[in-house]
């Protein structure tokens, strides 16, 4: 296959003005989110001077104690979906074989687990995101592969208005 030095050209530069244009100052306030939750709320310049002043970082994690509790609410209030006939077309046989198959899906990517990872990702960085694929390993006619992503991993399209990715 030919290299197509244009096209590489052009994702190379997309890519360079959105991390430049708004990903990094995501990735820096994720990152000190991240660092608030776990406990790390000083900076190393105030550790070092607190220390040189012979006094305390003192450190009350309220944030894990509450997002404990939020965490705990999205998993027992978590919803089951399930499709029913809509319009005259649409039976009830066709409706109860899709619920049986997203069942089947979720069931194999274990999807709780991984909704609760996308909503905790989204509380404490601001953003979460799955990852839907066709996988081929098992089956070649293929089976729906559901997993979390590290948000911090994706860059968000600065000119996209609307949800359709074309």
């Amino acid at each position: 296959m030919p290299v197509n030095e244009k096209l590489a050209h052009d994702v190379w530069a997309r890519y360079q003005f959105l991390r430049d244009n708004g990903h990094l100052d995501f990735v820096f306030k994720a990152n000190k989110c991240e660092d608030f939750f776990l406990g790390a709320q000083w900076s190393k310049s105030d550790l070092a001077l607190l220390k040189a002043q012979r006094r305390p970082a003192l450190q009350i994690n309220k944030i894990i104690s509450t997002m404990s509790n939020v965490l705990g609410e999205q998993i027992f209030n978590r919803t089951d979906i399930a499709f029913k006939p809509r319009n005259e077309n649409a039976t009830l046989d066709v409706a109860s074989a899709l619920t049986k198959v997203f069942m089947q899906i979720s069931d194999n990517n274990q999807l709780p687990w991984v909704r609760s990872d996308v909503f905790f990702d989204g509380v404490v960085s601001g953003r979460g995101f799955y990852d839907v694929r066709l996988n081929f390993t098992d089956s070649l006619q293929g089976e729906v592969h559901v997993e979390q992503v590290n948000p911090k991993n994706v860059l968000i399209d600065a000119d996209a208005d609307a949800y359709d990715p074309d």
